[in-house]
């Protein structure tokens, strides 16, 4: 192990991340820690900046491409750990040299001789270029790398070149850029003299695949602990190398381990507002490849049982022994099912949206993902039953199944010991269950007996959902064609009353209305409570609009309704807003509700007592629960 400060390290070696290795990760915080490392670093009683150790390297020598052997004054080497501080100490290099002047100033080197030693090579013409830190070729950041980073723009960037990665190189160059814009020259030239004599490195070659492993599961980058999905990559390679098999062989599961590696890592991180959890990704391919004691394996559990998996003692845990067919197995079937967790996370498909609005739990995104993954042509209508089946059961009163066994479902079609025939045919009968109105009754009846906290149907955890239903209802029988709001909006709208809970100064007439007739304080407060927490009196509300609108008089809302979604273009409809047209509204939800349970048939009595539940207010709105259905 050899200790070398930058300016050693650059002086005969090429570094290459293969691509393989998890994708740039650093964020501001460990950018931030660099920084004040470098600032912090004091000078000695010789006048010089003091030696700062900054941690180990691990490389293993590689071959140049083809194309780089023109290049023979420096050997080449993949960086198998420490890569993320070479990355951030190259963008910090290459944006400190193009800040300085010509010449450093304590230094006779050129800025041109810098550049050649920490970034850039060319050959005679100029047209070939050797970077001395870059990633792999195979590399889907490679491009990005080398035209966005290094400003070399006769790179050409693959259209979806935009990723979590590449986000966070974009903000180290960004940041690096900030910080040395605020310094002055002599700071520059200190800056220089401290990243390129005082940084100390401990460099370590591997000379052969069994210590991958090694470095792999004792190393952790700063501030970035590895991943399972990482260890486990190592872990592959290292017992790949010990198999029995002839070396050809070795080196094309290898290979294969290497491009499971960088499929997963690409498909993780396509979307860059959303990159996808490493290890809930592993956890959730290990629930479908093997069965967990519980419906699906936590992170923990994962990490647990696909060490025991792939180790060299499997059989210690009840495990098969490790061979070429299990490991090729095990990461062919990763490598599958990485696009199709993207998909899951980034789908257009309505359905899919539809049922993930209403469970987003691992069980149902493993069943979501076995139904994609098998390509059956009857995709859709197995997602159609899904949809149907998670609505039932959040409606009170009907329950059909503990939601979880859907990973059991997932696991036998994935696993093929269940055929989608007979797949249908449990939903079939899940879905034809006999419904008691009664108990529908109750259900929602339950919703308004706490006294704490949301009330009533506000109460109701399927109710948005419902709304965003009833939202689609209404454009279909407005025939309309363009949307108002759609489950993309779900996260930014409310639920909001229209009468409003309190403070009813423009509503006071209203809410008599229906308490005229009680002298008991704890009936008036009850039918209330009842009144502007029903159905009707709720509807979804997007960007906030009820903040603005708060307590105002029905028609200043019935102005703003107007112009509004689908719901708040029906409500806004009803020349005055009361008891009446409350139970109106109210009703036609419920009379939506049947079109959405089949075998649900509700009689005017079991509206009224569904809406109101209260003897005193199903009197007092009685004409207008009957007349209307």
């Amino acid at each position: 192990m050899t200790a070398n400060n930058l300016s050693e390290l650059f002086s005969s070696r090429i570094f290459r991340t293969p691509d393989y290795q998890r994708g740039y990760a650093w964020g501001e915080k460990q950018l931030s820690e660099l920084w004040d490392d470098l600032e912090e670093i004091p000078i000695d009683e010789k006048g010089e900046y003091k030696k700062h150790y900054t941690g180990t390297i691990f490389l293993k020598e590689t071959l140049p491409n083809s194309n780089e052997k023109w290049y023979s004054d420096a050997k080449y080497y993949d960086v198998v750990d420490g890569q993320q501080r070479l990355t951030t100490i190259s963008i910090l290099l290459f944006e400190l040299l193009k800040a300085i002047d010509i010449n450093i100033g304590y230094s006779n080197v050129s800025k041109d001789d810098l550049l050649k030693k920490y970034i850039v090579v060319s050959n005679m013409t100029g047209e070939s270029k050797i970077y001395k830190f870059s990633y792999s070729r195979t590399n889907q950041n490679y491009k990005f790398l080398l035209h966005s980073i290094f400003e070399n723009e006769k790179e050409i960037l693959p259209v979806n070149y935009k990723n979590h990665y590449t986000e966070n190189l974009k903000y180290a160059k960004t940041f690096f850029n900030d910080k040395i814009q605020s310094l002055s020259y002599p700071e520059k030239e200190s800056l220089y003299k401290k990243l390129t004599t005082s940084l100390l490195f401990d460099i370590r070659t591997i000379e052969n695949d069994l210590d991958v492993q090694a470095v792999f599961e004792t190393m952790n980058n700063r501030g970035k602990p590895l991943s399972t999905l990482e260890k486990l990559k190592n872990r592959l390679i290292y017992l790949t190398a010990k198999l029995p098999n002839p070396q050809e062989d070795i080196e094309k599961l290898r290979t294969k381990i290497n491009d499971t590696w960088g499929i997963v890592y690409t498909w993780l991180a396509k979307n860059p507002n959303q990159v996808l959890d490493e290890d809930v990704f592993l956890s959730v391919h290990l629930s479908l490849y093997r069965k967990p004691d519980e419906s699906t394996f936590s992170e923990k559990a994962a990490e647990e049982k696909v060490f025991q998996m792939f180790c060299n003692k499997a059989q210690k845990y009840d495990e098969e022994p490790v061979t070429y067919s299990k490991i090729e197995d095990y990461i062919l079937k990763l490598s599958e099912l990485a696009p199709i967790w993207y998909e899951i996370h980034n789908t257009e498909s309505k359905i899919i949206k539809r049922i993930l609005t209403m469970d987003s739990r691992k069980e149902i995104k493993i069943f979501l993902v076995a139904i994609i993954n098998s390509k059956t042509e009857i995709q859709e209508n197995i997602f159609d039953k899904t949809e149907k089946i998670l609505f039932r059961n959040r409606v009170p009163g009907i329950w059909l199944m503990d939601e979880r066994g859907m990973a059991n479902w997932a696991r036998d079609i994935y696993n093929k010991e269940k055929t989608f025939n007979e797949l249908l045919e449990e939903c079939n009968l899940l879905l034809n269950k006999p419904i008691e109105n009664s108990n529908i009754i109750n259900g929602f009846k339950y919703l308004f007996t706490y006294e704490r906290g949301a009330k009533g149907f506000h109460r109701w955890w399927n109710l948005k959902y419902f709304l965003f239903e009833y939202e689609e209802f209404l454009k279909d029988k407005a025939l309309e064609t363009n949307d108002k709001v759609t489950l993309n909006d779900f996260d930014n709208t409310t639920i909001e009353h229209i009468i409003p809970q309190q403070f009813w100064d423009n509503w006071i007439e209203v809410v008599n209305e229906v308490t005229n007739n009680l002298e008991d304080e704890n009936k008036v407060n009850q039918t209330r409570k009842v009144l502007i927490n029903t159905l009707g009196n709720l509807t979804i509300l997007k960007n906030g609009k009820n903040a603005s609108l708060g307590n105002r008089s029905w028609q200043e809302k019935r102005e703003r309704f107007s112009t509004g979604s689908y719901n708040e273009i029906a409500i806004s409809k009803y020349e005055k807003w009361d008891k009446n047209t409350v139970a109106k509204r109210g009703k036609d939800m419920l009379m939506f509700l049947e079109t959405k349970v089949s075998g649900l048939s509700f009689s005017d009595e079991d509206l009224a007592q569904s809406l109101f539940f209260d003897d005193y207010i199903i009197e007092n709105i009685k004409s207008t629960v009957q007349n209307d259905k």
